[in-house]
C-alpha cells in the first residue's frame, strides 16, 4: 500500500487535512497558518473529504499554495510539497512544521489579520486568551500565578458548569475583561484549563490532564 493510502486511513485529524482542490489562496492559507500556529501538519490536496483519490494538477495547485503562503500570510508560513502518484491519479503532499514564530496570521479580505489554530479536524479562529499563551511561549521567563480567591472562584465554577470563556469569567469574577484574560492564559499554560472549539468560538473547560 502507497504511504499516501495509509495516510487516508487515518481520516483528518488535528495534524491531517484534506482538500479536494486549491481554489482559493486565502482559504488554504488559513490552514496552513493553524497548523504552523498548533502542531504542524500534513495537507493531502487530491483528496476529498470522504477519502477518495480525486486527483490534482500539481503545478497549478503548488503555485497556489506558494502564492498562499508568499501573500497572505504573516510571517511566511514555510512548506514542503512532494507530488505522489496513487491509483494513478497525483495527489500532492504538503508539509507543515510547527513555527516558533506564533502566530502566523492571515489577511482577510476587508485587509484585517487574525490567527488561527488546528483543533482536532478544524481551523478555529484565536482568541486573547490563546494569544497571551503565544506571548509566553516565547518568554523564556517562568509563568507565575498565584491562585488567589479570584482563582479559585473559576475552578469552583468550572466544576459545576461544562465551560467557561474569558468574557463570562469577568462578569463572575467583577474583573476587567484583559485581567480575565491573563488569568486563563496563565491557567491554561499550567495545563489547569483547556481549549476546545464551539460553534461560537473558542471556550475553556477543566484539563483532563
Amino acid at each position: 500500500m502507497h504511504p499516501v493510502e495509509h495516510w487516508i486511513k487515518e481520516g483528518e485529524h488535528q495534524r491531517q487535512d484534506f482538500k479536494f482542490l486549491v481554489s482559493d489562496s486565502r482559504k488554504i492559507a488559513r490552514t496552513l497558518c493553524a497548523f504552523a500556529n498548533t502542531d504542524g501538519g500534513r495537507l493531502l490536496i487530491g483528496v476529498k473529504d470522504n477519502g477518495k483519490i480525486s486527483g490534482i494538477r500539481s503545478d497549478e495547485e503548488i503555485y497556489m499554495i506558494d502564492t498562499a503562503a508568499k501573500y497572505f500570510t504573516e510571517p511566511k508560513v514555510e512548506f514542503h510539497a512532494k507530488a505522489h502518484r496513487v491509483q494513478g491519479k497525483v495527489v500532492l503532499q504538503v508539509e507543515v512544521s510547527a513555527s516558533s514564530q506564533r502566530p502566523h496570521r492571515i489577511k482577510q479580505e476587508d485587509g484585517t489579520w487574525v490567527s488561527y489554530l488546528r483543533i482536532d479536524d478544524e481551523d478555529c479562529l484565536s482568541d486573547k486568551v490563546v494569544r497571551h499563551l503565544w506571548k509566553f511561549a516565547q518568554d523564556p521567563r517562568p509563568v507565575v500565578l498565584a491562585f488567589t480567591e479570584i482563582e479559585q472562584e473559576l475552578l469552583r465554577f468550572l466544576q459545576e458548569n461544562p465551560f467557561i470563556t474569558p468574557r463570562r469569567f469577568s462578569r463572575l469574577a467583577g474583573i476587567p475583561l484583559y485581567k480575565a484574560v491573563q488569568i486563563m492564559a496563565k491557567l491554561t499554560s499550567w495545563g489547569v484549563l483547556a481549549f476546545r472549539s464551539s460553534r461560537n468560538g473558542l471556550v475553556y473547560v477543566l484539563s483532563d490532564t
